[in-house]
């Protein structure tokens, strides 16, 4: 399918895998405006990166990131009785999870505590929030740094979310990995809805494509045995209505 006439969505199946999305997305937007160098992008990205702290202060996702890692390490491994797979292709998944592996769990402490330490960065995480702009009585120290030269603040940010490089570089992989192990299938939906029964997390995620024209997004809903689409077309006036035909669509289901 062109993707330039359709629409992709993925959507998470469980904690795990919303966790690992929107990581992606956030090193993903963030990094693009540490590039572009302008004021609003640097704004952006430094309150990024405070959202990136409060993430990994929520819970132990340290510990998560090892057990998915081992998850890996162990499937992969399996497959190594698979005449079909690619030995020399799978060797190179297996080092780089496991040099990944060895990464997280040499680490002590919550992910990104040391900058925790910088007294620019906990003063400014404590006053600002995401509705903040950037104004003179929200945090005037921020507004201070984001006055100063371009380069500089490009290179400060750099060092600074170069904290959580190995977690990007993790997420990256995992992410990666499902993606290229899995592939795109015709299904098909009756009266605008899809169901679809699961082991145990036997799926992290799904992917759903669907032509731009047909104005229709799926919302999607999962339990430890199932998932299922509902879907809805948006007017012209952006609000939704049940889409109650029966239509083929392009699904794929990432382990």
């Amino acid at each position: 399918m062109d993707s330039d006439q359709n629409i992709q969505y993925e959507i998470p199946l469980n904690n795990r895998a919303r966790g690992l999305l929107r990581l992606e997305r956030i090193f993903r937007e963030t990094f693009k405006q540490i590039e572009l160098g302008t004021e609003s992008g640097h704004f952006y990205a430094l309150k990024q990166i405070f959202v990136l702290l409060d993430f990994f202060a929520r819970g132990d996702f340290k510990a998560e990131l090892i057990k998915t890692l081992d998850s890996e390490i162990a499937y992969y491994a399996r497959l190594k009785d698979n005449p079909a797979v690619d030995l020399s292709k799978l060797d190179v998944f297996i080092k780089q999870l496991s040099q990944l592996n060895r990464w997280a769990k040499s680490q002590t402490g919550k992910i990104g505590h040391q900058l925790l330490e910088q007294e620019f960065i906990s003063q400014s995480r404590n006053k600002l929030t995401l509705e903040s702009a950037r104004l003179s009585f929200d945090a005037p120290a921020v507004k201070c740094f984001l006055a100063t030269d371009s380069q500089i603040r490009q290179e400060q940010l750099l060092e600074w979310i170069s904290v959580f490089k190995g977690v990007q570089t993790s997420v990256e992989v995992i992410l990666r990995l499902s993606r290229e192990t899995s592939f795109f299938q015709t299904a098909f939906a009756e009266d605008g809805y899809y169901e679809e029964e699961m082991e145990k997390d036997q799926f992290q995620f799904i992917g759903i494509t669907l032509p731009i024209s047909m104005k229709v997004y799926p919302e999607v809903s999962a339990g430890p045995s199932r998932f299922a689409i509902h879907f809805k077309q948006m007017d012209d006036d952006l609000s939704s209505h049940e889409y109650n035909k029966w239509f083929d669509f392009q699904l794929a289901k990432y382990r």
